[in-house]
């Protein structure tokens, strides 16, 4: 996402800074108006959330950077999963397929220590690729709203335009 506003570089972080709240303490139960835009700054460089009364860990966060430009500052940036999160899901799937590749490398019809064959293996690796995508999807759905919530904080505080 990319957007440009006429206010300079110092007046787009004073906005953006005295816009969000800073500790969290505001919160929202309702998905449709998910409470206030909590923001964290580090120089030109930010992240924006909304905050819940309910945890959301695969909640989006808008991650974003203002330059400052001819005439103006330029907002750049996009809405990912919080790193903790992106990390989490780097290891499900890894562990996913090793334990898919180990169960190809074993040449055993059923492992005798567990009794367990191959066709129920898998469908348990099935089982928890499936697991994993519908925790993404049940939190993108607890979410909804979130994006455009930032995006509709983000125009209105920088007084800003898509680019």
């Amino acid at each position: 996402m990319k957007m440009r506003t006429k206010l300079f570089l110092d007046d787009c972080r004073t906005r953006l800074g005295s816009g969000t709240d800073l500790g969290g303490m505001s919160l929202s139960w309702d998905a449709a108006a998910p409470g206030t835009v909590v923001g964290e700054f580090r120089g030109p460089a930010f992240r924006l959330h909304t905050k819940k009364y309910y945890n959301n860990s695969f909640s989006p966060f808008f991650y974003g950077k203002l330059a400052q430009v001819d005439g103006g500052t330029i907002l750049e940036g996009d809405f990912r999963l919080h790193p903790f999160i992106r990390l989490f899901l780097l290891f499900w799937i890894a562990f996913l397929l090793l334990f898919a590749a180990s169960a190809l490398i074993v040449p055993a019809p059923a492992h005798p220590a567990s009794g367990i064959s191959r066709g129920w293996f898998y469908a348990g690796l099935a089982g928890l690729a499936v697991l994993g995508v519908g925790f993404v999807e049940l939190g993108r759905w607890l979410a909804r709203g979130e994006r455009e919530v930032i995006r509709s904080f983000l125009k209105s505080t920088l007084q800003a335009d898509d680019q």
